[in-house]
């Protein structure tokens, strides 16, 4: 059961990362075209920001995720 619960906790912490590391990807991104004169692409920036950080906030929950897994299937 032990190897179990490795295996969905590593999955998790896996999906984590990745999703850290695209969410700073496309923040760097949004943030280049926020700087641009284009306020169509302001507007855009705007907006991609704000879903970069409701997805981050979720990756961030994921941990709370974790820790349910290890300690109900764990316990």
């Amino acid at each position: 059961m032990d190897k179990v619960v490795a295996l969905i906790v590593g999955g998790m912490r896996l999906v984590q990362t990745a999703g850290g590391a695209y969410a700073a990807l496309k923040l760097s991104l949004y943030g280049i075209a926020y700087m641009r004169k284009n306020q169509q692409k302001v507007e855009e920036a705007k907006d991609g920001m704000k879903n970069v950080v409701i997805g981050l906030c979720v990756v961030i929950l994921a941990e709370v995720g974790v820790q349910i897994v290890k300690n109900t299937i764990g316990a």
